[in-house]
């Protein structure tokens, strides 16, 4: 039996997203925010934190994100796309969202390949880990829906 998402767990979903966003981005900004202040909109205040418009960005962010996730993993607006497709499509789709912004929002300097090299670097990084999470989260869910099911077939 598929557990079918509420707006609560959608809800849900943004806030996981953007409250692991932020605090990222607050070490960061304790870590390079003196030194990276001059480059990008998001360090202007040093290490001193974020701006309201640079949380306002990355709550977008998360929005566009848990949304995404919603439309390309449950099965009631795309059907019989082979999950790698899913994931893919997914990926693809965040990665231009976040080049408009960065772009648009001087995020880091475009003309530099560095900030773009760290991009994909950390880009990479958490695509990799959420989707390791969400396998083994899926994997537990799975296991445990089993188990209950066979306690059903007992008669437990």
């Amino acid at each position: 039996m598929k557990k079918h998402e509420t707006v609560f767990d959608y809800i849900g979903q943004i806030f996981l997203i953007y409250g692991f966003t932020i605090i990222c981005l607050n070490i960061f900004c304790i870590l390079f925010g003196e030194s990276a202040k001059e480059y990008s909109t998001i360090f202007a205040m040093g290490k001193y934190g974020l701006s309201v418009a640079t949380m306002v960005q990355f709550f977008f962010v998360s929005v566009v994100i848990a949304t995404l996730r919603f439309v390309f993993f449950t099965d009631g607006l795309i059907k019989k796309v082979p999950l790698a497709v899913r994931i893919a499509s997914m990926f693809a789709i965040i990665i231009l969202v976040m080049i408009v912004l960065i772009i648009r929002c001087g995020w880091f300097p475009v003309n530099m390949w560095q900030p773009w090299v760290m991009f994909f670097v950390c880009f990479g990084i958490s695509s990799g880990v959420s989707t390791v999470v969400s396998v083994l989260k899926e994997k537990i869910e799975n296991k445990k829906m089993e188990e209950a099911l066979e306690r059903l077939k007992r008669g437990e």
